[in-house]
């Protein structure tokens, strides 16, 4: 077994989520009565915390972005969760990972109540060791707070972790941790972007990353 630590993002990663989250930020423009926003740079900053999304996007001042982050947690809770999938493959694989001794854990942007929620509505919540939200790290996605919280609270080494996901944030969190890194091509990003910072592995598929786990 070459890794006995997955450090998993959850959106577009694990999950489905970029319509539910444009939806969600749609509702906030409307409400703020922001007009014609950037579809394609909410795409893009999907895997940052709500409030740089919220400030590099709507360029909201600091003193509306409480209310705003309100405002979108509420329409994502009330409209989103009941709506969101696991990617292809991604339950079952889990549930093998868990089987055979691999510590699963979560490290999101996310706010941590909306992952718990999202992870028991699709019965995989109970095997994860750790679910890291927006509100466990001070200093957020590309930093490696999340990676070393981690690696702190089971004793891992770092060669025995792999970190997963979707965006240059995440891999980007994984090198500065100096763990491995692998990048994943379904999610929110692309192919070409993602090779660009050289992840340790890239794959097509969730499932995929048995053959790296095991190899």
């Amino acid at each position: 077994m070459k890794y006995s630590t997955l450090i998993l993002d959850f959106d577009g990663t694990l999950a489905d989520t970029s319509d539910r989250i444009l939806q969600s930020m749609k509702f906030v423009a409307d409400a703020l009565q922001i007009k014609d926003i950037d579809e394609e740079q909410i795409k893009s900053l999907i895997g940052l915390p709500l409030k740089t999304t919220f400030k590099k996007a709507f360029l909201l001042e600091e003193e509306v972005m409480q209310e705003a982050t309100l405002m979108y947690r509420t329409h994502y809770k009330e409209h989103g969760i009941d709506t969101i999938s696991l990617f292809e493959g991604v339950k079952d694989t889990l549930f093998d990972f868990y089987r055979n001794g691999i510590r699963l854990t979560v490290a999101s942007s996310k706010g941590r109540a909306a992952l718990i929620k999202t992870l028991k509505k699709q019965n995989v919540y109970d095997l994860f060791s750790f679910v890291g939200g927006e509100e466990d790290a001070k200093n957020k996605k590309p930093a490696p707070d999340m990676v070393h919280l981690i690696m702190d609270a089971y004793k891992d080494p770092p060669d025995q972790c792999l970190v997963v996901g979707d965006t240059v944030f995440d891999i980007e969190m994984g090198q500065r941790a100096r763990v491995a890194t692998c990048g994943v091509t379904y999610g929110n990003s692309i192919k070409e972007v993602l090779e660009k910072l050289r992840p340790t592995y890239l794959v097509d598929s969730f499932k995929n990353l048995k053959e790296i786990v095991w190899s």
